[in-house]
This record gives structure tokens, sequence and C-alpha cells, in this order.
């Protein structure tokens, strides 16, 4: 089942993205009456298509790996002379360069334009998040040496304010590979405290991780019972999802991380349970199982998973985002801003060898994360959506022949020459993009059969 979700949310992911894309140049190339020959959706061979009373044929592909869109006199050449229906309609090669730079850059564009919707579209709906709030800090890690503490409210990072965990991974992002100290105040109690930690005992090469989590802060997760495990301890004594856990044998338990190490310490042992339910706590006695962990040692549980209902978490934990109209449009473009600038900057990075290229995602690894988006939920799943997009568009602007970033170059040299660029530079920088783009997804595939293995 969680292969076919994987799949299922992979296609739908890819087509999203790319249909939107391609749709960008399809609905500019017909603004300039520029007739389509062709809309396409992945590749190989087709599972349907159709025509319309134009003459464009629209189909789906096997491989929903890429799109595309074709223009009478794209790589087809419009017969003068001829019988041909389409010898009167307006070809690619007919536009202005103008009209031609606009039809190419259409695509990057409605990719940015789908992010900005969808991130309007979760401010306005409204978004439940976890607050800042640590609920663990790692044994080594940083910030365990610098001296965060569990229920430490993270304020600010490198002067930037923080209002939700995912703000801190946000901030924290626009610093791999730089140099440096990272700033980061903190609330504890009613004091507030500022400590610097050095990125180079920061962030490890190569690493996949969060990067709030290879500082070693995990974020606030209530002792709140989620599934429960069929005939566990806990579920044959009564316990229910939405329960609370307050105490245990009167030690008082007050993050998820607790509850898991407290419960690790009593292995078969009669523990009496403290739970908060309907308001109303009340104490029941039972007796946990136990397992062996990594290393054979005997670990107490009593069998429940950690609740992902943020509406069962107490509301000091999580905050609820949610705009007016206006200012969801100013929030949808912001994040489309900020995120555009954070992949720009990752790139330049990659480029400049500061951060390793081995953190390229090919197929593999995006569908991994489309699965694991959608089973989190549509929130998630939308943000991945939005973030991609982002991706492709600017992935397509780089200046490689067969992309569009490589025709508007093509384009501007025309203008600047005042003549089209030759068959034969064409086709060799054709040749050259093919390379490259190949060369690239090799390399990404390389990665993910890595991260595999």
């Amino acid at each position: 089942m969680d292969l076919l979700v994987t799949i299922f949310s992979f296609i739908l992911l890819i087509s999203i993205i790319v249909g939107i894309h391609e749709l960008g140049h399809f609905l500019t190339a017909r603004f300039y009456d520029i007739h389509v020959l062709k809309f396409k959706i992945g590749f190989g061979k087709e599972l349907f298509s159709f025509q319309d009373r134009r003459n464009c044929n629209y189909s789906f592909g096997i491989l929903p790996l890429g799109g595309y869109v074709q223009m009478l006199g794209e790589n087809i050449p419009v017969q003068e002379g001829s019988d041909d229906p389409q010898e009167n309609k307006k070809s690619y090669l007919q536009a202005t360069p103008g009209e031609r730079a606009a039809v190419t850059i259409a695509g990057p564009l409605a990719n940015f334009v789908l992010a900005a919707f969808v991130y309007f579209f979760l401010a306005i709906v409204g978004t439940t998040q976890l607050s800042s709030f640590v609920g663990d800090v790692v044994v080594g890690s940083p910030s365990e040496k610098y001296g965060i503490l569990a229920k430490d409210k993270i304020l600010e990072v490198d002067d930037e304010s923080v209002r939700v965990f995912n703000d801190i991974n946000l901030i924290l992002s626009k610093r791999i590979g730089d140099t440096g100290s990272i700033e980061i105040k903190y609330l504890r109690g009613n004091a507030e405290n500022t400590i610097s930690i050095p990125i180079k005992e920061w962030l490890s090469e190569n690493d996949q991780s969060a990067p709030s989590a290879v500082l070693g802060i995990q974020p606030f997760l209530p002792p709140v019972v989620g599934k429960l495990q069929p005939d566990g301890p806990a579920y044959i004594h009564g316990i229910k999802e939405g329960d609370l856990i307050q105490a245990i044998n009167n030690n008082e338990i007050s993050t998820w991380q607790d509850l898991s190490r407290t419960l690790s310490d009593l292995p078969n042992q009669l523990i009496d349970l403290q739970i908060l339910r309907d308001q109303r706590s009340q104490n029941l006695m039972l007796e946990t199982s136990s397992f062996l962990d990594g290393e054979g040692a005997e670990r107490g549980r009593i069998g429940i998973l950690a609740s992902n209902d943020l509406n069962q978490w107490p509301d000091d934990y999580i905050i609820e985002k949610r705009e007016n109209l206006f200012s969801a449009v100013i929030v949808g473009f912001q994040d489309t801003y900020r995120y555009t600038l954070l992949i720009i900057s990752s790139i330049g990075k990659m480029i400049s060898g500061s951060i390793s290229a081995d953190n390229l995602g090919g197929p593999i690894q995006i569908s991994v994360l489309a699965g694991s988006a959608a089973k989190a939920g549509y929130v998630t799943f939308l943000s991945m959506v939005a973030l991609l997009s982002i991706n492709l568009g600017l992935l397509n602007l780089l200046p490689i022949p067969i992309l569009d970033g490589g025709q508007l170059v093509m384009i501007g040299i025309e203008k600047i020459k005042g003549s089209p660029v030759s068959d034969m530079t064409l086709e060799y920088s054709m040749r050259v993009g093919i390379v490259l783009i190949v060369s690239l997804m090799i390399f990404a595939f390389a990665n993910d059969i890595s991260r595999l293995i």
C-alpha cells in the first residue's frame, strides 16, 4: 500500500508541476496566435490522447518525467505552396523574437505563479503548525554543548524572528555552506538568552537531515496518545487515542520524549499511569511489555504511538496561521520569493563547492518525499508541490541549450545580430545541452541509489 501511495503521489506531483509549466507555454503561444500542434505530459507510449477543434493533439505519456508543447515550425518546417491546411497558420518561426521570448519564459513563470497560488491558498485556509518550543535535545549535539534545554522556546535565529518550528529550518538552511557562527535567541522561563554556535561545529558534510536535527533540537511533541497496538498493554487497560499522559509513578511527563525514555527504563513492570481525558485526570495501573533494542538490552513499552493530530495538542505548543485575502496574496508572493532566493543560494553554493553536489536529488528521492508528504496530509503535499514547482522554474531558466533559458539566450543572440542563429550552431548547441542534462540526471540518479544502499 505504501508503495502504491508513493507511486501515485509522485505521478500526481510531477504531472501538476510539469502540466502547469507546459500550460504556460501553450496559453502564451495561443495568445500570440502561434499554432500549437501538440501538448503532451510524460514521455513514451501514449496512455490516451484527443484532439481539439484547432487540430491540437493532447496526450499523456506512460513515463511522467516531463512534457512538451510542440508548435508549428518547431522541428517540422512549414512547406510553402503545399495543400497542408497548416500552411496559412502562424508558425513559431514566424513570430517575432519578442513573442518567442514571451512563449519561452511563460513556462518557468507559470511554475512561480503556481507556487505563489499554493502559498496563497494555504494562507487563506489556514494551517496548524508546531510552535518553536524545543521538545528534546540530542545528547552530544551542538545544542547540548552550548546549553539549549528541552522546553526552551526559540525566539530568533540570526536576528530573524521565529514563530513556528519550521521557521528554524528555513533560516538555518540559508547558512548551509557558510562560515562564521549562528546566533540563537531563546526563552527559558521568563529570561531571554543568546548563544553563538560555530557553523563548523553544526553542519556535517553531506548530512541529509533537517538543519534543526543536525543542530540537535527536536520539536515539542506532547505525550498525547495516537494509534494503539492491538492487544498491547495500553489497549488492554483502556487507554484511548487523545489521552494526555501526565505522569508515570508520580513522575511528571511533559514531552513524548520524556514518556519514551521513562517507559524504556521500566520493562515488565507494574506502573501507575496518570492520564488526562475529557479535562479530567485519572489513574490506571498496567504492566509494561518489553523488547530488545539494537544493543540487546531489554526496554519497556506499552504499545502506543504519538498523536499527529494537532487538534489534540495543548494550545501552547501549536500555532494557528490564517490570513485575510489581502494578506494571503502578500504571503503567497513573499513565500515564493524567499524560497526562490534560498534555492538560488543553494545552487550557487553547490557550484562553488561550499555545499556538496551529493545533496542533489533525482526521481527516486522526489518519489520518496512525495509519498511521505502525501501521508502527512494535504498541507505538506501542497507545500512540496510549491517548492518543486519553484525548482522546476529555476532549472528551466538555466542557460543550457534545450532548456528554456538556453532558448532565451539564442533569441537574445538573434535579436543582437539581426538574424537567426545558424542551423549548425543550433544543432551542436542542442547536442551539448542534451549531454549536460543527461549527465545531470545520471548524477542525481546515482545520488538517489547511494542513499538507498
